[in-house]
């Protein structure tokens, strides 16, 4: 269905160094954990049950009146379910994992467009939960967070990027893919019934009902950044406010704003290779748009931080332009036959 028109050219690459005056280290904690982001690399640490619930305690997970009331009725059938939770019984691990899954499938975890974009969670034996969906590799939609428990199985570094460019579109298949990789086994998938239907012959599932998916799905979490580069979004976090600006490269002097119309194009363009029926070079013409779309938001992310009102204003488009460059290294990787990238 073609490709995209010539994106905006890609911003200029500026890594953070050290900030000139650093304040004592702070880095990113997980919710709830107290912990620098970061020690096991990009995804998320493994979490013990324990600190899952203490995690979420800390990090509300948003969740509809239904599902509460069900929640509650389970909890009274199984009096003190949480206290005796020993592991091997991950039941209080997929209670948890089925509010996420839900918050995962209303705003702000949807883009707009988007076409049968599809979040899968998944519990190993474990009781570790896992998430993936249907876009790109290590995308996540703007303005959403992902709670600190849950590891991004595509941003999972361990795992080569033409691998993970595999699941492309099949998201139930990459927590298989996660977990195969890593030797785990799957305790249980969960999604909506028709997104779980072709591996309940193989897989336990839990099917989301309608009425579970709330109204906002906003959680506490962490950023896009911190879930895909942590030791990135902590090399941010030591710029002081005084001093940010200096970790941006030097502005253009013929600096025009991005044309929203090609923002929205280029969006659209990583999406039609997924429409297709026929073929098999849909995933890899996907990754191929992504790149130009991570190019091209890389310059609507820095011109906004040239223009921020304010500093906060001004850290968050710089962390979203960092961001963008972390996507646009890895959809490369993953399409570079040297490296094992996907092929046609």
């Amino acid at each position: 269905m073609g490709g995209p028109a010539a994106a905006t050219p890609a911003a200029p690459a500026a890594p953070l160094g050290p900030a000139p005056t650093p304040p004592p280290a702070a880095p990113v904690a997980q919710p709830g954990q107290g912990a620098p982001v970061g020690p096991t690399g990009p995804g998320v640490a493994a979490a013990s049950a324990n600190n899952q619930q203490a995690a979420a305690a800390a990090a509300p997970i948003p969740v509809s009146p239904a599902r509460a009331e069900r929640d509650a009725a389970a909890a009274a059938a199984k009096a003190g379910l949480l206290q005796r939770k020993s592991a091997g019984n991950t039941d209080a691990d997929i209670e948890i994992a089925r509010r996420i899954s839900a918050a995962l499938h209303a705003p702000p975890s949807i883009p707009e467009p988007s076409f049968k974009f599809v979040w899968a969670v998944g519990v190993t034996t474990e009781g570790q939960i896992l998430a993936a969906n249907s876009y790109g590799i290590g995308f996540i939609p703007d303005r959403m967070k992902l709670p600190g428990q849950v590891m991004l199985v595509s941003a999972d570094e361990a795992i080569p990027p033409g691998e993970r460019g595999r699941w492309v579109n099949f998201p139930f298949l990459a927590l298989q893919g996660w977990a195969q990789f890593h030797g785990k086994t799957l305790r249980a998938i969960i999604g909506m019934p028709d997104e779980v239907k072709p591996y309940k012959s193989s897989t336990h599932t839990e099917e989301l009902a309608p009425d579970d998916i709330p109204a906002s799905g906003a959680m506490q979490g962490r950023s896009r950044l911190q879930v895909i580069a942590p030791e990135a979004a902590a090399r941010l976090e030591e710029w002081s406010d005084l001093t940010l600006y200096e970790a941006l490269p030097p502005r253009p002097v013929q600096d025009a704003p991005p044309d929203p119309k090609q923002t929205i194009k280029l969006w659209v363009d990583t999406i039609k290779p997924l429409l297709r029926t026929t073929g098999t070079n849909g995933p890899i013409d996907h990754l191929k748009n992504m790149i130009a779309y991570a190019d091209h938001m890389q310059s609507v992310e820095l011109y906004k931080a040239y223009t921020a009102p304010h500093v906060a204003a001004q850290r968050e488009a710089m962390s979203d332009w960092i961001y963008w460059q972390h996507i646009s290294s890895i959809c490369q990787d993953a399409t570079n036959p040297v490296l094992g990238g996907v092929q046609v």
